[in-house]
């Protein structure tokens, strides 16, 4: 419960007396802020033990603000310092910042800054403001999520007729994913075409399983989705977006990401490519379409967050509709789970250069989200330790990279002259040494923040800290590492045995054979 604004009248009705001459004297001023913290406080007990408890998470103030701010600051300036975060960050509660802050490069060419107003590509972010389209076009009566989409789509093939709306909203559909196809990233995904088009690529493909029976991610829904937007209201899907969800929600900067277009403050995208920095591969400004074609700030996001759950832009069941979980831990444009005892909804984007992450947590007002212009930002780590450093728990990522991704990792890598970083699996580890020059360094075990970041911590140096990121090509082939440590940043290409032998001068034994 929060006081009204009327401060002496919130104090009235507690019982608090001769409150007009506190009010009218300004030398009195203190005085009325201690009396409306101590009735604060007194609803608090009121409220009882949780109440109060949820009330102190929701709203930390004075000193414990500035403790949130100070631990955060430290926490985005270690993964920039070491190169691993390059973007934007913001934990607004209600809608009010408690953290906003940027780092890194916009533009590397021009050694422009990211500002907090930067915008920047949020992939699959996208999928919940293709979800709320849809839901906006049911509300009007205009399809039904359970109607089969190729009701509207008669060009779909037969195999696809018991796939419906609501199956593609929580990837139950079976449709296999379009840019999972070979060449996607460097062909297929270069060609501009219509969003049925793409959806075509994937006509002759066998179904993933029976619609309805399964689940498995595919970015191929929503550009489905998009489709049927535009086949139902006769306009492109942008200008539907636009003038139905993103303009009524008052976000003045989401828009079309495409790469033609002049964006003021748009940040570039980058990857890294044996050990040095590349402007991200190119991608038609239509291939995403409704599974990632946005671009966003910070304050957007925050601001779509409040719009949405205010109930301004869907209605109460829409809504419900969209934050349940169908079985997967999936609803619609949304992943629905907890987090610390609390329950998250969130989606992560990853697109041509950029890493983004949106966690909304309901139950505290709390919206968290990171925007990166690198491939290899960690988002959704950095997203859950500022979480668990608002909270005051200990900070539990959970990110889990398959065995088959690590091995990829697993080879050496030159970082000197006469250096070589080796790297070798033990079970769902990798595990860094340091070879040739400073050849005593002991064995390092790394955990992953994403498919791509790695951090070893307790290591003795001067922070006990050790970062690792992988450059990868896009058919996930690695080709180099950067490594930060200690303040200093090195960063080379992938090397094959041989020629880390000569580099070192030194014989190598066998990498171990379960790797």
């Amino acid at each position: 419960m929060a006081p009204p604004r009327n401060h002496a009248t919130f104090l009235r009705d507690l019982g608090f007396r001769d409150l007009d001459r506190i009010v009218a004297d300004g030398s009195s001023r203190l005085m009325l802020s201690r009396l409306l913290a101590c009735a604060c406080t007194l609803l608090m007990l009121l409220a009882g033990p949780a109440d109060a408890q949820e009330q102190a998470l929701r709203a930390p103030i004075g000193g414990e603000t500035e403790a949130f701010t100070r631990k955060a600051a430290a926490l985005m300036e270690s993964h920039a310092e070491g190169g691993v975060f390059s973007g934007a960050v913001i934990v607004a509660r209600d809608g009010i910042p408690l953290f906003r802050r940027a780092y890194g490069l916009a533009d590397r060419e021009w050694a422009v800054p990211n500002t907090p107003d930067t915008l920047f590509r949020i992939g699959s972010i996208t999928k919940q403001f293709t979800a709320a389209a849809i839901l906006k076009l049911a509300e009007a009566g205009s399809l039904s999520l359970d109607d089969p989409a190729i009701r509207y789509l008669p060009e779909l093939p037969p195999a696809w007729a018991p796939m419906t709306i609501r199956m593609l909203l929580n990837h139950s559909s079976g449709l296999p994913n379009v840019t999972a196809l070979p060449g996607y990233a460097t062909q297929l995904g270069r060609i501009e075409r219509s969003p049925m088009e793409t959806v075509a690529l994937l006509h002759n493909e066998d179904l993933l399983f029976p619609p309805g029976t399964g689940h498995e991610y595919s970015n191929t829904g929503y550009i489905l989705l998009a489709g049927l937007i535009e086949r139902v209201t006769g306009q492109t899907f942008a200008r539907y977006l636009t003038d139905t969800v993103l303009a009524p929600a008052g976000l003045g900067a989401t828009r079309d990401a495409d790469p033609g277009a002049i964006i003021p403050r748009r940040a570039t995208g980058y990857r890294r490519e044996a050990g040095e920095w590349r402007q991200a591969l190119p991608l038609a400004a239509s291939a995403p379409s409704g599974a990632g074609m946005l671009a966003s700030t910070l304050d957007d996001l925050v601001a779509w967050d409040r719009a949405l759950f205010s109930g301004r832009i869907l209605s109460d069941e829409s809504r419900r509709a969209m934050v349940t979980d169908y079985g997967h831990g999936y609803g619609l444009g949304w992943y629905i789970g907890t987090a610390y005892g609390r329950r998250l909804w969130s989606h992560g984007g990853f697109i041509s250069g950029f890493s983004a992450i949106k966690d909304s947590y309901p139950d505290l007002g709390l919206t968290i989200v990171v925007l990166g212009n690198t491939e290899i930002v960690p988002a959704q780590a950095l997203s859950r330790e500022l979480a668990a450093l608002y909270l005051g728990q200990p900070a539990r990522t959970e990110i889990s990279v398959g065995r088959t991704v690590l091995d990829r990792y697993v080879g050496f890598y030159r970082t000197g002259p006469r250096s070589v970083l080796g790297i070798t699996r033990d079970g769902d580890r990798l595990i860094a040494q340091g070879l040739g020059q400073g050849s005593g360094e002991p064995r390092v075990s790394l955990t992953p923040e994403s498919d791509r970041a790695f951090v070893a911590r307790d290591f003795v140096g001067q922070d006990g800290t050790i970062r690792v990121a992988f450059d990868i090509e896009p058919d996930g082939r690695p080709t180099g590492v950067m490594i930060h440590r200690d303040g200093i940043e090195r960063a080379g290409p992938r090397i094959d045995r041989a020629i880390a032998r000569r580099v070192t001068a030194r014989r190598f034994t066998r990498l171990p054979s379960g790797r």
